[in-house]
């Protein structure tokens, strides 16, 4: 009986085996014949881009339309557009010259039409506006741009140095699809250097090059070995296990009240409220650097809940030691949105990746020289009455 059992199963073993076969992708219809082009095309003209519409042939067992162009050079762009559409888009024009579209209606059978040939003319592509908007200045320990995209195309702004040999070399990049923002260059020395600039979009087009000399002004990190907390009468108690000297140990990565990678402070303590410390030492501050909760762990903690939206700094050489405002002055307004736009608990990459590079805030160049620190916490993303850091980078000269 055993022995029949075996067999048995050995064999319905072979009959599957048997039974599975190489299935080979085949045309979804076998019909050799394509289908008739698509008619009454028309292009409208958009920055780097156009938009073709179209009325599919009749009776035709249409599966999609595809347009495609030479731009030259081996680089050929092009579009799908499924049968429930009447138009399609094709992008990744990098100037303004007439070029030729192909528009194939593509059967089920994959056989193409013969092709509708339109002359198209894009308007000027969004790298030459986000280009003419570039604003650069000198700034410490480098240079800052400033820039618009109104089109809020996917772009890159490059900025070139000379290297050590005279070889040009990336000091950095930002890829950005903002309608608006800055752009810091930092940890140049003091000295004139030339620097090339120039805007690049995701098909590999690029702007003009801008070459200019500058000099960017000294600065130092404020060593943050010295810091120290500065608890007074008024301040907001703290959540379980943080310290606001999380704020300062470069520790980024954990999620436990312990882990030191963030400060919070405690449910019902209030919205305004601040925390202070002390730099150890009296400097004109040029620049600070703020990483929200969740840069590293917990993404999801980023742009909500006790996250500060809105806050202010304030600086002082000899605080009043019950805790007032008093020998304080306003350094500066700070303010951080989401650069995608997106409602709070959808992070798009680049929000990620913003806040993993921290949000830099540039202190007024009247700014006093201080020592002593207040952050005062106006909002939060989510209006709560606590709120959450993650870390504090200060830059200047130490006076």
């Amino acid at each position: 009986m055993k022995n029949r059992t075996i067999a048995r199963f050995v064999g319905y073993i072979l009959i599957t085996l048997a039974a599975c076969t190489e299935e080979k992708l085949q045309p979804i219809a076998t019909d050799g014949t394509p289908p008739r082009p698509v008619q009454q095309a028309a292009v409208e003209s958009q920055s780097g881009a156009v938009n073709i519409t179209y009325q599919a042939p009749e009776g035709a067992d249409l599966l999609y339309v595809e347009a495609e162009c030479d731009l030259g050079g081996g680089r050929v762009v092009n579009a799908k557009s499924s049968f429930y559409k009447d138009f399609i888009r094709l992008e990744g024009f990098g100037d303004t010259a007439t070029y030729d579209v192909k528009l194939y209606a593509v059967g089920r059978n994959l056989k193409r039409s013969t092709p509708v040939i339109l002359q198209v003319k894009p308007l000027p592509p969004p790298i030459w506006g986000v280009f003419k908007s570039l604003d650069i200045q000198e700034d410490f320990g480098g240079l800052t741009l400033s820039f618009e995209n109104i089109d809020s195309a996917n772009i890159t702004i490059n900025v070139e140095a000379l290297d050590s040999i005279g070889n040009w070399k990336l000091a950095d990049v930002l890829y950005t699809s903002q309608k608006a923002g800055t752009f810091s260059v930092r940890g140049l020395k003091p000295v004139p250097q030339p620097f090339r600039i120039f805007v690049k979009d995701r098909w590999g087009n690029q702007s003009e090059v801008l070459a200019t000399e500058l000099t960017p002004l000294y600065e130092e990190q404020i060593d943050k070995g010295n810091f120290r907390e500065l608890n007074m009468p008024g301040d907001p108690a703290w959540f379980g296990s943080t310290r606001v000297s999380y704020l300062w140990n470069n520790t980024w990565s954990g999620s436990g009240s312990g882990s030191g990678s963030w400060f919070r402070t405690d449910n019902g303590s209030g919205i305004p409220n601040h925390i202070n410390f002390d730099m150890g030492v009296t400097a004109k501050l040029s620049r600070y650097i703020f990483w929200q909760r969740g840069t590293v762990s917990e993404h999801n903690l980023l742009y909500t809940a006790g996250s500060p939206r809105e806050w202010e700094v304030w600086g002082s050489n000899n605080p009043d030691p019950q805790g007032s405002y008093d020998g304080w002055v306003k350094l500066m307004d700070c303010r951080i949105d989401k650069p995608s736009g997106l409602p709070i608990g959808n992070n798009a990459e680049e929000d990620i990746r913003v806040a993993a590079a921290g949000h830099e805030f540039r202190f007024p160049v009247d700014a006093p020289p201080v020592r002593y620190i207040r952050i005062r916490v106006n909002r939060t993303f989510q209006v709560t009455d606590y709120f959450w850091m993650s870390e504090l980078s200060f830059f200047g000269q130490i006076q």
